[in-house]
């Protein structure tokens, strides 16, 4: 079981899962689930679910694809079609030949950097590959049951910080909610001046306990502050708006606390 995201972003594509593996009907343990590789003339990054077997084939041969220039046309950097092209080519010939014989299941998000220009971000099914363009997210896997409804409502380009920790608040909800998919969480930015960012499972483990904190305050202190709006008792309005008053002003100084310590876990990650 597993939940990856891919997010389109201003500065380049996030990618991010988790990392609960299951090897059998009792246990279980913790894997990485994205993969990157560079070529000569890009980087690629990959997160995949279905048959592991199949997703480490599939990684080996989209790196020697890229790797032997598959998706080249004498040097010349490719806009999105054209990769888009290049990867249903390599995608058909992977699902007859290793695919179908085995009678797998194989689902990827693949990221491509070409030229350092831009990072594409592409869905691969089966024997078919879309590019998912800007301003749109995707998800894969068993989580997408949670993943899929929280990303329709975040239908904008954000910054890859602003995708990290809202890509982390969906990706707590999906593990508390969807079965088999747990553990941390793996998140990795390919920018597209090519320069790949790791954020590594200790952090964003910290930064989904801010997450999971934030909600809470929000469900104890802001909704409840702004659905107050009526006092049955109207000797007790005046001090029920008071009141009200001042939670605002507890809430603005709290989403500063917040942000402060969101841009400390990203400025001073643990090692």
């Amino acid at each position: 079981m597993t939940a990856i995201a891919g997010f389109n972003c201003l500065d380049g594509v996030l990618m991010m899962s988790d990392s609960e593996e299951t090897t059998s009907a009792f246990t279980k343990s913790d894997c990485d689930k994205l993969y990157h590789f560079s070529f000569p003339i890009g980087t690629v990054l990959t997160g995949g679910a279905g048959d592991g077997h199949l997703i480490d084939c599939a990684n080996q041969e989209l790196h020697q694809f890229f790797a032997k220039g598959g998706a080249e046309t004498s040097g010349v950097p490719l806009d999105g079609e054209q990769i888009r092209t290049a990867l249903n080519e390599f995608a058909r010939a992977f699902f007859e030949k290793t695919v179908v014989p085995c009678q797998g299941v194989l689902e990827m998000l693949v990221a491509v950097n070409h030229h350092k220009r831009q990072t594409l971000l592409f869905h691969w099914s089966e024997n078919r590959v879309l590019w998912i363009p800007p301003e749109r997210h995707e998800c894969i896997g068993s989580g997408s049951i949670q993943l899929h409804p929280m990303l329709r409502d975040f239908q904008f380009s954000p910054t890859v910080e602003t995708a990290l920790f809202c890509g982390l608040r969906m990706m707590f909800h999906a593990k508390r909610i969807v079965q088999g998919v747990g553990g941390k969480t793996d998140a990795i930015a390919l920018l597209h001046n090519g320069v790949r960012r790791t954020f590594g499972t200790a952090n964003t483990e910290r930064i989904e306990a801010l997450v999971s904190n934030f909600e809470q305050f929000l469900t104890k202190l802001v909704y409840t502050t702004v659905s107050n709006v009526h006092a049955t008792n109207p000797k007790i309005q005046p001090e029920l708006e008071e009141n009200v008053e001042r939670n605002f002003a507890m809430a603005s100084e709290e989403f500063r606390q917040i942000r402060e310590h969101y841009r400390d876990l990203l400025e001073n990650p643990v090692l």
